[in-house]
């Protein structure tokens, strides 16, 4: 009976199995709640986008049995105006993304075709750019037709000036600023009465070395045949709440501008991040901007100085992911700075709210070049719990300190940012407060300093003139008196050099004093002269990018000079080519000094010695060639050319042959690992 009731259990086993196994896969499988995309924080000091946690996450899409949502506005009630452009009609939104109404008559003078663009005044009025019937229609905000306006009749305009409005914004005068479709001479302007009074913002053509070759080697009936350099034309505009202009231009650096009223670019056409395919951008109140790329479909954050803060979005075309785009094509933000986006490949609208995180840091930006560095602290600090690797933050929290009279502690925010400015103007204060304490004994100092020098140095040579030294010590003495005379007679020294063989002891010692001479500079040299993390300098690529060009320059000066008929052989050329540094290791003393107790005001100290120092070595080079070699000036000059073109040719030929090593390692490499994975 046991025996059964045993085999009874055991035949029990895997049924009870199966049915644990089938209450697993009842259970709710584990939820992800990772974006669809990443965000990045531009690093201000490397030039390099960041990973970092999200400042803008998906809220809500917007559907709406939209047929192609091309553009949208939305207004100071934070009502949507999107441009349907498949279905001739303009959808009016709340907050939420509810419908209220549409604009766009069925037929009549209000009918559009193939929408574009869309802008709202403070009174409600509605403006579309009509881009199929070539108009501008404007529409009350319960969207009744008023009145459209058609190309204007004007002298200055000819039927090659084709206006098809796609974009457009209206400051508080009424003036139309019209973006046409394919048009190169900026934005098409009108007055409230639809009056031509002409362009505005257009961009320049950029000049390109290909171009500027073209013109050098190509004679004028080829340069005709070739495509003209046209500026690139504008696609969309936006307006801040002071009436500045914003353009957008995909295809070129600069493609964010900011126009004043005289067109100028307040950036200056620097350079914006993420703006080579930008199809549209916004203002927010603030005066931070939001750019939108179609083709990678970034959407990036930039401050009111067009300065990149944050990047965020992707694209994929086969997916209706939320917060993944099809094919964005335009931006807008309400009140609460939430982004909506329009999608004509989805045909949907998405919404995006910032994080707890994106307020503070956005807030603490604002408030910082505000200049509201008191109101801007707690954010920095709210900020800093959650991610201390942004420059800004530390920025932020060096100007409160400095409004807090801690410079020390300022001084040190700032080095963590890298900001030389800040560091600069905090050290300035430190510095005078340390001079205020100290200036009598630092004088007093000074003075007993250079007293015991003076006499320890009689001394010394009273007692050096009383004692009998070795022959090589004296010797190895007068060769490095020598270094002075290089240094102060040029000439005189050189020939000196000449008459005889330096020992290699000398020469050794001065070659090793130049690499201390190096390290002291790459580890010494003060914050506000050598803004770099030390930690990551890399010790062996610094010396040799200082030894390689010496080096090179013996053997190209000599192998130059030698076919030119020069008389110096290599050990004299060698000899006085280490000689040569004497400026090197006595202007890096003081530069070094200088560069930790100057600030940015006084950067010229520095500068200057650098400048002669600089002057110096090139001088007494190309007075070693001279007597070295028995050169006249003129002859001395075309050889130092000549030797100079050498050692770029010598460093090109080494570069070709490190890379065809690499390319011959890298080819036995993967014929190895082949060999190996089949034996």
């Amino acid at each position: 009976m046991k025996i059964k009731e045993q085999t009874r259990n055991y035949n029990r086993l895997p049924v009870l199995a199966l049915v644990v196994c089938f209450l697993f896969a009842l259970l709710p499988a584990p939820v992800h709640a990772g974006l669809p995309y990443d965000t990045y924080y531009m690093d201000g000091n490397s030039n390099k986008w960041r990973q970092s946690q999200a400042v803008y996450v998906p809220d809500k899409v917007i559907r709406l049995s939209f047929a192609e949502p091309v553009d949208l506005y939305i207004d100071d009630r934070d009502l949507a105006y999107i441009v349907d452009r498949a279905a001739n009609r303009v959808v009016v939104t709340d907050r939420e993304g509810k419908e209220l109404r549409t604009v766009g008559d069925k037929e009549g003078q209000g009918a559009l075709q193939a929408p574009e663009g869309v802008f709202v005044t403070g009174d409600g009025t509605i403006y579309v750019a009509d881009s199929g019937n070539q108009r501008i229609a404007l529409f009350t905000d319960q969207g009744k037709f008023l009145r459209a306006y058609k190309k204007p009749d004007s002298p200055y305009l000819t039927e090659d000036d084709y206006f098809v409005p796609s974009k457009l914004v209206v400051d508080k005068r009424g003036v139309m600023y019209v973006v046409l479709s394919g048009n190169n001479k900026g934005l098409f302007r009108m007055d409230a009465e639809g009056r031509y009074t002409g362009y505005f913002g257009a961009n320049k053509a950029e000049q390109s070395y290909t171009n500027w070759i073209k013109r050098l080697v190509l004679n004028k009936e080829q340069l005709e045949k070739e495509e003209a350099n046209l500026p690139k034309p504008i696609v969309n505009a936006a307006m801040d709440a002071f009436g500045f202009l914003y353009t957008a231009t995909p295809m070129t650096k600069s493609g964010i501008k900011k126009l004043n009223a005289g067109g100028v670019d307040a950036f200056r056409n620097r350079n914006t991040w993420n703006s080579m395919k930008i199809i549209d951008l916004a203002v927010d109140r603030e005066g931070f901007l939001y750019g939108i790329d179609f083709d990678s479909g970034a959407v990036t954050v930039y401050d009111p100085y067009g300065s990149a803060l944050f990047a965020f979005g992707d694209i994929d075309v086969d997916t209706r992911q939320k917060g993944i785009f099809g094919y964005p094509t335009g931006i807008a933000l309400n009140s609460q700075h939430d982004i909506w986006v329009t999608d004509s490949k989805t045909k949907q609208v998405q919404t995006f709210v910032r994080t707890a995180f994106g307020q503070d840091i956005l807030i603490g930006t604002q408030l910082y070049l505000q200049g509201k560095y008191e109101e801007s602290k707690s954010y920095w600090e709210m900020v800093r719990m959650q991610n201390n690797m942004i420059d800004s933050i530390f920025q932020g929290l060096g100007k409160v300190d400095l409004a807090e009279s801690k410079y020390a502690q300022a001084m040190d925010h700032f080095r963590i940012a890298y900001d030389t400015d800040g560091y600069s103007q905090a050290f300035w204060d430190v510095r005078l407060q340390w001079l205020q304490r100290y200036l009598i004994a630092l004088l007093a100092g000074l003075v007993i300093a250079v007293l015991a020098i003076k006499y320890a140095l009689k001394r010394f040579k009273r007692y050096a003139a009383k004692r009998t030294w070795p022959p090589k010590l004296v010797r190895y003495a007068n060769e490095m008196k020598d270094l002075g005379s290089v240094l102060i007679h040029p000439y005189h020294g050189f020939y000196k050099l000449k008459e005889r063989k330096v020992s290699f002891v000398v020469m050794l010692a001065i070659l090793l004093l130049a690499v201390l001479v190096k390290l002291l500079r790459i580890y010494g040299t003060g914050f506000l002269f050598n803004p770099v993390d030390i930690s990551l300098i890399n010790v062996f690529s610094e010396l040799a990018f200082f030894a390689v060009p010496w080096i090179t320059w013996v053997l190209a000066n000599y192998l130059v000079c030698g076919v030119k008929s020069g008389e110096g052989r290599f050990h004299e050329v060698f000899q006085a080519s280490v000689y040569a540094l004497v400026p090197y290791l006595v202007f890096s003393i003081p530069v070094l000094v200088l560069s930790n107790v100057v600030v940015l005001e006084e950067k010229v100290l520095v500068t200057s010695l650098e400048q002669i120092m600089v002057i110096w070595l090139g001088v007494l080079f190309f007075v070693m060639t001279q007597v070295i070699h028995n050169f006249e000036f003129i002859e001395t000059l075309k050889n130092s050319l000549i030797t100079v073109f050498t050692v770029l040719m010598i460093w090109f030929f080494l570069f070709v042959a490190s890379g065809l090593t690499y390319n011959v390692y890298d080819f036995l490499y993967q014929l190895q690992r082949e060999v190996t994975q089949y034996v």
